[in-house]
C-alpha cells in the first residue's frame, strides 16, 4: 500500500476566487469536540474573512462551542451558497485551528473586517461587540467543492501557519 501524496499548497491564483466566495456568505457551520466527553457540536455563526482566509466570529466564552475551543482547539468548518438544486453545490470546508482573539492588534483587525461585513453590527451591536470575544480559526486544510464546474468536483488544499 502507498502513502498517500501530500496535499498540494492552496496556489495564490486560487485565493482570489475563495476569499470572494466567502465575503459572499454570512454564516459558517463550525464544528468543535468537547476535550472531556468527545460530543460533537455544530454551531451557525455569522463570520468575516481576512486575506490569509482566516475566519473571525463573535461569541460568549461560555458557550459550548467557546468551551469546546478552551479545552480543544482542533475544529472544522463548512461555508455553503443556499441552493436546491444538485449543480447548485458550492462551498469550503476548512479544518485548522481556533482560538480567542487575545492580541488587541487582531482584535481590532477583527472588529474592522467585521464590522466591515456585517454593517448593522455598528448601528445597532458596537458597544456589545466591542466587549465580546473574538475567535479565530485558522485554516490548515481546505477543500473547494463547485458542482456548477461539474457533479462531484472537489479540489483540496494544505494552508500553512502564518499564510
Amino acid at each position: 500500500m502507498s502513502e498517500r501524496e501530500p496535499l498540494p499548497l492552496l496556489p495564490d491564483d486560487l485565493r482570489p476566487a475563495l476569499s470572494a466566495f466567502l465575503a459572499s456568505q454570512s454564516t459558517m457551520a463550525l464544528a468543535t469536540a468537547g476535550d472531556q466527553d468527545g460530543r460533537p457540536q455544530v454551531a451557525p455563526l455569522f463570520f468575516a474573512s481576512d486575506e490569509a482566509l482566516n475566519l473571525y466570529w463573535v461569541s460568549s466564552p461560555d458557550s459550548r462551542h467557546s468551551v469546546n475551543i478552551a479545552g480543544w482547539n482542533d475544529v472544522s468548518a463548512a461555508i455553503y451558497a443556499p441552493t436546491w438544486d444538485w449543480a447548485g453545490i458550492k462551498g469550503v470546508q476548512i479544518a485548522g485551528d481556533a482560538q480567542a482573539v487575545t492580541d488587541d492588534e487582531e482584535r481590532r483587525h477583527a472588529l474592522r473586517i467585521y464590522s466591515a461585513k456585517f454593517p448593522f453590527v455598528k448601528d445597532q451591536f458596537m458597544d456589545l461587540i466591542e466587549n465580546s470575544v473574538f475567535y479565530v480559526l485558522r485554516p490548515t486544510w481546505l477543500r473547494w467543492l463547485d458542482n456548477e464546474r461539474r457533479f462531484g468536483y472537489k479540489q483540496e488544499y494544505r494552508l500553512t501557519r502564518g499564510e
